[in-house]
């Protein structure tokens, strides 16, 4: 059995980290006052349904006595609900079921019969927020006014995606992730029973992984006792919880800082070449810049990102030569071009992107400090300028320098990028006219249901690298023009001529008299005429 099973809560006293919703909730069943709808809502893995189970008990327990709020767990009904075989605890989950006729069908029908042999019959919804607005139209009714013998109970983890009118008919609990101490306590506790003997050190690492979800954390330390250890030790955690890969993100975010354009741009290849989601670096990027920002606010801060000690100093080290200021812009930088990834043709586009621009940035703003800030020696060099005497050939020699010096500065960056841009296109329509067929051919292997329109297109022109083509219909081109059509087409040519091109389908016009003077001679041949 799974050990987040074997230790799930079984009564009140088991739950933990939701003290404020266990003690208000026994309290209503001491004094018989059950409300007839709970909503609850919060992360993953903290105890939502496994509390719906506890109060499903508590209230149908036959040996309860009176006072007391927990569940003997040794009835019959008890016994039941804790290997779902119970007939009046019905659990709906809302992500499978979301149709009104789901609704209709396990609820509304149900409700209107009595428990077979409880006291009540408890409903469990999980995932709540995931049923169709005619299914909470369709529930609204009967959970405003249920029959005594019933209640509901709804979870979820995002309580915004619920109607107003569901939330106003429900008692609501806000439960929260887990407490540190409250995690560490617990995770010891089944160290304990099962006979091992895990570090601090482990601990901490699981604690931080599982972020607050006691499900995941009791998860992790299955899969650390699954290696057979009975001492799980760092080296043994290596195996099943390795650090967090935070070198390459590391080492770009050290290539930001000492304006390393050449070994961000090689690192972002590497990345391409891995095949790496550039969605998910950059989310990896932007943990590890607000880990840095928080590590610079307060420094006496627990570092939240899951390292070992050798990264932390590393990036302590590194958080140094940035300022707080400079961090802040540089997350607001990322945070909005991350936004452009997912739309970008070019996924790593948007990361590089990144690295020129603040890299420029940060290199014109040395050129401005190095003409604006002032040192003790400049100072003395222009008292010594001063003293000597100024002549028309001195002026003009000194503004000449000045002028140089300004000049390849600015230029000093922004030269490669411009020779890149404007490198001249080695190819012609002519070549692209040489190489059609075996286009047409490598398509009709990949795209065969391309092949039909291609085949009744017409080369147009060629403007700097975009060749446009013309159809005759506007349905064939907006099929051409569909981002992975286009994106496939381009490949496919680029790789024939050596050099990347863009293709775009224009629907072409047709001259209306030729049209006519053809049909003509074609009706004239079978001895015809058009009569208009």
């Amino acid at each position: 059995m799974a050990l987040y099973l074997k230790y799930r809560p079984q009564d009140f006293s088991s739950i933990i980290g939701q003290e404020h919703i266990v003690k208000t909730i026994s309290n209503q069943i001491i004094h018989n006052k059950i409300n007839h709808a709970y909503l609850f809502s919060g992360p993953r893995g903290v105890g939502k349904t496994t509390l719906a189970r506890v109060i499903a008990k508590a209230v149908n327990c036959e040996n309860r006595q009176d006072k007391n709020f927990d569940p003997c767990n040794q009835c019959s009904s008890c016994q039941e609900i804790t290997h779902s075989r119970a007939i009046d605890v019905i659990e709906i989950d809302a992500a499978s079921h979301t149709g009104v006729d789901n609704v209709k069908e396990n609820i509304i029908d149900n409700v209107q019969f009595k428990p077979t042999k409880s006291k009540y019959k408890v409903f469990i919804i999980d995932e709540v927020h995931m049923l169709s607005t005619s299914a909470f139209n369709a529930l609204l009714k009967t959970l405003e006014e249920p029959p005594e013998h019933i209640i509901f109970i709804l979870a979820t983890t995002e309580l915004h995606k619920l109607p107003a009118t569901i939330i106003s008919r429900c008692q609501r609990f806000a439960f929260k992730k887990i407490p540190h101490e409250t995690m560490n306590k617990h995770l010891e506790n089944i160290a304990k029973a099962e006979k091992i003997k895990i570090t601090k050190e482990v601990l901490e690492r699981i604690i931080n992984k599982s972020d607050g979800c006691a499900r995941d954390a009791i998860s992790l330390l299955d899969q650390l006792m699954a290696t057979g250890e009975k001492n799980i030790d760092s080296e043994t955690a290596s195996l099943v919880l390795p650090n967090t890969n935070i070198e390459k993100t590391f080492t770009f975010v050290s290539s930001l800082i000492n304006k390393d354009i050449e070994n961000g741009m090689n690192l972002i290849k590497s990345l391409v070449d891995d095949g790496i989601n550039f969605n998910q670096f950059n989310i990896d990027l932007l943990e590890l810049l607000h880990a840095m920002m928080i590590n610079k606010a307060d420094p006496q801060a627990a570092f939240i990102l899951d390292v070992n000690d050798k990264v932390k100093k590393e990036i302590d080290k590194i958080n140094q030569q940035i300022s707080y200021t400079d961090l802040i812009i540089l997350i607001d930088l990322i945070m909005k071009r991350s936004q452009q990834i997912r739309l970008s043709p070019i996924p790593e586009l948007p990361l590089q992107l990144v690295l020129l621009e603040w890299c420029e940035k940060k290199e014109n703003n040395q050129d401005d400090d190095n003409f604006t800030t002032p040192n003790k020696s400049n100072n003395e060099k222009k008292e010594v300028t001063k003293k000597e005497p100024i002549t028309k050939e001195n002026k003009e020699s000194t503004n000449n320098k000045a002028s140089l010096t300004k000049e390849n500065k600015k230029t000093s960056f922004t030269e490669k990028v411009k020779n890149i841009v404007n490198k001249p296109i080695e190819f012609s329509l002519i070549d692209i006219e040489k190489k059609w067929t075996n286009f047409i051919s490598q398509v009709e292997k990949e795209h065969p249901s391309l092949i039909f329109i291609l085949k009744m297109s017409e080369i147009l022109n060629l403007e700097n690298n975009l060749l446009k083509i013309g159809v005759q219909y506007s349905f064939h081109a907006n099929k051409l023009n569909d981002k992975i059509c286009q994106r496939n087409l381009e490949n496919i040519m680029s790789d024939i001529l050596g050099h990347k091109i863009r293709i775009e389908a224009v629907v072409q016009e047709k001259e209306i008299n030729q049209d006519k003077n053809d049909i003509q001679n074609l009706a004239s041949s079978f001895g015809g005429e058009i009569i208009s």
